[in-house]
């Protein structure tokens, strides 16, 4: 169900795309919140752009996240789409490992934690890693895009300095639908 959520996310204009997306699922009711914020990971891949050594053309593009994510069983029907030229590969961490050779991290309240010494492991080792975080506590500790219900539907929020100091970009059009860029 994810991929054709994907799909037809990816083929609508941006603007409809994360804006009257909400309004969509509304009127469906029928898509699980765990697959809507999988959607929106996905779109978050899309329209990220990674420095060229940690992303090289045509290398596998990794989503890693921790065993026990609530949002895993979403993420893993997202395996193998095509993000920008690269594969999309998910892997499942065991708790406490590194997120080495990840260049998307999915963490939820389950990472609070451990979201310290990643967030420092990460910065120390100069990764460029996206970290969106299914957590207001994660989010509000320097995770760079987060995932929130607000009314029965999907915002997010954007950390440019987490961004910046990763190497990472997001696009303005992206940026524009956030609900709160900092």
């Amino acid at each position: 169900m994810v991929r054709a959520i994907a799909v037809w996310f990816s083929s609508l204009p941006l603007a409809l795309l994360l804006g009257g997306w909400s309004a969509a699922a509304r009127a469906e009711s029928a898509v699980p919140e765990y697959q809507l914020k999988a959607a929106f990971v996905f779109n978050f891949a899309v329209f990220a752009e990674w420095p060229a050594e940690a992303l090289p053309q045509a290398s596998p593009l990794v989503l890693c996240t921790y065993s026990g994510n609530a949002l895993l069983a979403a993420l893993q029907e997202l395996r193998d789409k095509s993000v920008n030229g690269h594969r999309l590969e998910v892997r499942v961490l065991a708790a406490g490992a590194a997120p080495r050779n990840c260049h998307l991290l999915v963490l939820d309240r389950q990472d609070r934690d451990a979201w310290p010494q990643l967030r420092q492991d990460l910065a120390a080792a100069g990764a460029s890693v996206l970290t969106v975080a299914d957590d207001r506590q994660i989010a509000r500790a320097g995770a760079m895009l987060a995932l929130f219900m607000d009314d029965k539907r999907v915002v997010f929020d954007a950390d440019l300095g987490a961004l910046r100091g990763a190497r990472m970009v997001l696009s303005s059009k992206l940026l524009r639908l956030a609900r709160s860029v900092q």
